[in-house]
């Protein structure tokens, strides 16, 4: 039996996380047959959450803004162009946290039938009820002119598991060891949600805990979802003297996520390994232990939201006759082909331990190729379906293949072993990804129009797409001439690479692929011991990956309505033409957030 208090400030103010916990384990030998085991967890947490606003709104408040007003009150909002709310304000005087209640609890019963042979049930269960409450006053930018509104959600998950299983186990002569197990599991999962809110409050004393004081009553909303998935299971494992090991699993499982004929899948692998250290011709004296392993499988993959191989009705208010009426239409499009994201993966490994294993190798490589991966796809407008809120219409398919393939190399040693001890473990790993295939006939998908990122055929998961600066506008250059797709032609703005030479630049023709992926990344941790008292050290690195900077990419815009970065004091005026930098010039703000992507180092 075991409790914990945990307690977190948060990195900016009135933030923080708090949790009490404890846990219950109990086993018990009924019998010489019998064994039942129990194992309880429960936690209660309280989490106060910085508004999603606020940080942007840190970064993008001009400092000219005073944070309170002459009265000593808070100032609501920015009075320059713009709608950027006080965020001080908004940080310390709204109530945004979540409550969170869970229960994971498991029960099993082990009977052994016969010797080697026995019979497992395990139920489990993991229950979380979630509430979240939020209360904005009337002197918050957010909430302005509505008199105050508050808002509370609650979030109640239940989700069961059931395993059963019968192994056997049988060892001949300590020569032939053999392991089976067959099985069947099945889980399920209910998930229902409400939200309730109410605006216009006499005072701000009651904050979210009388929503029927507000006098303006919001839209609830509610929702409940459920999943279920079985599966079928065996492996068998053989071991010959120790040296030769093969494992062969199977595994067939089927999900409520997917189309009504495609809702099972059937997942097989198998792994043999050799353990060259037991052999009698391989006598190395600073070998302890040398293994070679080779494995093969398939596995898939569920993890999309529930219905989406069904066509869903989402609700609507409209105005017949004058009047407005409630109504549904169509949000989605059935797909009963949907079924499982499959990855095939293969491994080739060794195991080596020197010196009496003071210093242990382990060194991997791979290759994964996942294909009918799950993907979202926009639909064309000439479908009729439209998500408001997102609007644009789309719909998962099985669609596209990608690959990974790299080495993973794991080295531990202990480089001191008397009273005080030394011990490294560090881990390089390589891995190369690729886009195979996005579909018939589709080379890139661009997921975000606002983000420069793209998932193009030949290029890495993470790649950008963005168009190549060439320094800035000469001074007397046509505004026709002007290679660029801003407003702004005027000398001093920025210009870019004419990738396809048609004298225009055009997002169709203009763009570049940067790939986007690490060269290698790696660890190093040391661990000192003495008498008790012990000091971890680690490092960890990722190198060769490129970053977009969304925080230059906005605060050198120049715009002159938010503030910005001092890098802007040495920009391009008509006195300053040697640099680098934009005229302060109100411009489209999408084409030129893609432009500055190459000055802004990505």
């Amino acid at each position: 039996m075991s409790g914990n208090y945990f307690k977190q400030d948060g990195v900016i103010r009135n933030t923080g996380f708090e949790r009490y916990s404890g846990r219950l384990n109990v086993e018990h030998d009924y019998s010489k047959k019998l064994r039942l085991s129990t194992y309880i967890t429960a936690s209660t947490s309280n989490a106060q959450v910085a508004p999603a606003s606020v940080v942007p709104n840190l970064l993008l408040m001009s400092p000219a803004v005073p944070i309170y007003n002459p009265d000593g009150s808070f100032l609501i909002k920015t009075p320059f162009e713009g709608t950027y709310s006080n965020p001080i304000n908004t940080l310390l005087n709204q109530v945004n946290e979540t409550r969170t209640n869970r229960i994971l609890a498991n029960v099993s019963g082990e009977y052994t039938i016969l010797d080697g042979l026995v019979a497992k049930v395990l139920v489990g269960t993991d229950i979380i009820d979630n509430k979240q409450n939020r209360y904005r006053p009337s002197t918050v930018y957010e909430s302005a002119g509505l008199g105050g509104i508050a808002q509370v959600g609650s979030i109640f998950t239940s989700n069961w598991l059931n395993e059963n299983t019968l192994s056997y186990t049988k060892n001949i002569n300590n020569i032939h060891n053999f392991n089976a197990i067959i099985g069947f599991t099945q889980q399920s999962s209910v998930t229902q949600g409400s939200v309730a809110a109410a605006a216009g409050f006499a005072t701000d004393a009651f904050s979210f805990n009388n929503l029927g004081a507000g006098i303006t009553s919001q839209t609830p909303s509610s929702l409940s979802s459920k999943w279920a998935l079985e599966s079928f299971l065996a492996r068998v494992n053989y071991g010959y003297n120790d040296k030769y090991l093969l494992t062969l699993t199977v595994r067939s499982d089927g999900s409520s996520r997917f189309g009504s004929g495609n809702k099972w899948g059937t997942f097989p692998s198998a792994a043999f390994a050799w353990n060259a250290g037991e052999e009698e011709f391989i006598n190395i004296a600073t070998i302890t232990h040398l293994k070679f392993r080779l494995s093969g499988g398939l596995t898939g993959n569920q993890q999309i939201p529930t219905y989406q191989s069904l066509s869903q009705l989402g609700f609507y208010r409209y105005n017949f006759g004058n009047t407005n009426v409630s109504g549904f239409a169509p949000n989605t499009i059935a797909n009963p082909n949907l079924s499982w994201e499959k990855t095939a993966q293969y491994d080739f490994g060794i195991d080596l331990g020197l010196f009496k294993n003071r210093v242990n190798i382990v060194a991997d490589i791979y290759y994964k190729k996942t294909t009918d991966l799950l993907l979202n796809v926009t639909l064309p407008a000439t479908s009729g379906l439209l998500n408001f809120t997102t609007l644009q219409a789309q719909a998962y398919q099985n669609i596209g293949a990608v690959e990974n393939k790299g080495i993973e190399l794991a080295v531990s040693s202990k480089n001191l072993i008397g009273k005080f001890k030394w011990n490294s473990n560090l881990i390089f790993a390589i891995n190369r990804n690729q886009v195979l295939s996005l579909g018939d006939g589709v080379s890139q998908l661009i997921p975000d129009n606002s983000l420069p990122s793209i998932a193009a055929v030949g290029q890495p998961l993470g790649s950008f797409i963005v168009y190549q600066t060439n320094g800035l506008i000469p001074v007397g250059t046509p505004p026709a001439k002007a290679l660029t797709p801003s407003q702004n032609k005027a000398a001093g703005g920025q210009q870019y690479v004419d990738q396809n030479n048609d004298g225009v630049i055009t997002q169709a023709g203009d763009r570049i692929i940067i790939a986007n992926q690490p060269s290698f990344t790696a660890g190093l941790t040391n661990t000192f011991n003495y008498k008790g008292f012990d000091l971890a050290v680690f490092f960890q690195a990722s190198y060769g990956g490129k970053i977009y900077n969304q925080n230059r990419a906005t605060l050198e815009l120049g715009t002159g309505y938010t503030n910005a970065t001092r890098t802007l004091l040495n920009r391009y005026t008509e006195t300053n033409t040697k640099r680098t930098f934009i005229v302060p010039i109100r411009i489209r703000l999408q084409p030129f957030l893609t432009g500055l992507l190459k000055t802004v180092r990505i």
